[in-house]
């Protein structure tokens, strides 16, 4: 009897570890971009910077002129086990002249994975955004770096929805850029 705990406990183990070295292919957030009027531009440039502002962020770089914003680092999780991770979100902003004389709000998240053990191991990436089914069929979305990447998901479209609302304008109007990516563990 007591032999077979070790080889159950082997199995399991085995187990989890084919489950986490498994690939899975992900939808990454590149950018959400909406097209507003010229007069609209200077307005939606200050709502982007009061909204960053508003939820925490510190800018890293604010250049009125070109109508950019770049945030620094944002803390917004921490997941156990070994080692720990922390995980922070950082912004950028832009606001571009089209073709046709409108202009074009994009803003990209960027996600930014820190080892709290050895802090020169981490990862920048995109983020991963989740379809609703994932978020209530997915296992990987309950636990450990799925459940961050969904709060960094809820912290991003939450800043997206935060502009669009101080600008007048349907959350629908930001088209988000998604690209199908493999991902490892998740």
């Amino acid at each position: 009897m007591s032999l077979k705990v070790p080889k159950q406990l082997l199995s399991i183990g085995i187990l989890f570890l084919l489950l986490s070295a498994c690939t899975a292919t992900r939808n990454s957030l590149v950018d959400v971009k909406a097209i507003i009027e010229p007069s609209s531009s200077e307005k939606a440039y200050k709502a982007i910077v009061m909204t960053l502002l508003d939820k925490g962020f510190d800018l890293k770089m604010n250049d009125r002129d070109l109508r950019f914003a770049t945030t620094e680092y944002k803390k917004f999780t921490s997941v156990g086990g070994f080692p720990p991770f922390d995980f922070y979100l950082q912004v950028k902003a832009v606001i571009r002249d089209t073709p046709d004389g409108k202009y074009e709000i994009a803003l990209t998240p960027k996600i930014k994975e820190q080892n709290r053990i050895n802090s020169s191991a981490f990862t920048e990436h995109s983020l991963l955004i989740y379809s609703d089914k994932e978020q209530k069929e997915d296992y990987s979305t309950h636990s450990g770096r799925g459940e961050a990447m969904l709060e960094g998901q809820r912290l991003f479209l939450g800043i997206v929805q935060a502009v669009a609302d101080a600008l007048g304008l349907p959350a629908g109007q930001f088209k988000q850029n998604l690209q199908q990516i493999e991902v490892f563990g998740m």
